[in-house]
């Protein structure tokens, strides 16, 4: 039930931490926009030699000698030995909260009753930072029936 908003350009990465995994729809705003043109950090990483690595990152050339060969998409990677805060702020106070979060609770909505089911719906009104995705969250009741509807573009 969480939306994620990543600004085009911006590094970052989805950790699902326990042994439950992680699920997540990937959005784009460009209908022409493929994952398989992403930027990825491993494939950039895989075409820099261990030498120069070990320069730029002023560490032993044996640190880098795991990288994968390729880009890695998605992959599985060891539990932290400690989990991250739910509230990164709190723990470092000197750090300024930014004034639009990155992320949004759609199932801590309130939904909206309709007829034969309920709605929540994502936009800017409530998530002002996604300015050019929305998302509704319809649950339809037992019996019920969504409204017939078309997206032309």
């Amino acid at each position: 039930g969480d939306l994620w908003y990543f600004p085009a350009g911006h590094p970052h990465s989805i950790q699902a931490l326990g042994t439950g995994g992680c699920e997540f729809l990937l959005i784009f705003d460009d209908g022409n926009f493929s994952e398989d043109s992403t930027f990825l950090l491993t494939d950039w990483l895989a075409h820099v030699p261990t030498s120069v690595l070990s320069k730029n990152f002023r560490l032993s050339p044996e640190i880098f000698a795991h990288i994968p060969e390729k880009e890695k998409y998605i992959f599985t990677g060891a539990l932290p030995a400690d989990s991250a805060s739910s509230d990164p702020y709190s723990e470092t106070p000197s750090v300024a909260r930014p004034k639009l979060q990155f992320t949004h609770k759609m199932l801590a909505q309130k939904p909206i009753p309709c007829p034969g089911g309920q709605v929540r719906i994502t936009d800017t009104s409530n998530f002002p930072l996604s300015a050019t995705v929305a998302a509704a969250h319809v649950t339809i009741a037992p019996g019920g029936i969504r409204e017939l509807h078309w997206h032309p573009t």
